[in-house]
């Protein structure tokens, strides 16, 4: 199952790539460009298994771990954990 945690590290990886080290919380909203997305929907795919064309991710520019996480428990139930 895929937590919240995972999601943050995710992106958090992603993110650092085009901007150095960077530090999120799950709340913070981050931007989020077409890059970014690209290789955050790769890396969802190759860790995860989890398929999202990047055609069909309707996402905000800027968003929050805690939005990533809840619209994958969302999409895949089965896949990604709850936040309690």
């Amino acid at each position: 199952m895929i937590t919240v945690e995972d999601v943050k590290g995710l992106m958090t990886e992603c993110l650092s790539m085009s901007d150095g080290l960077v530090e999120i919380d799950l709340d913070s909203p981050v931007v989020i460009d077409s890059f970014t997305l690209v290789w955050i929907l790769h890396l969802m795919e190759e860790r995860h298994g989890i398929v999202i064309a990047p055609e069909q991710a309707d996402f905000p520019s800027t968003m929050t771990v805690r939005e990533f996480h809840g619209y994958l428990a969302a999409t895949f139930p089965d896949r990604v954990s709850v936040e309690r």
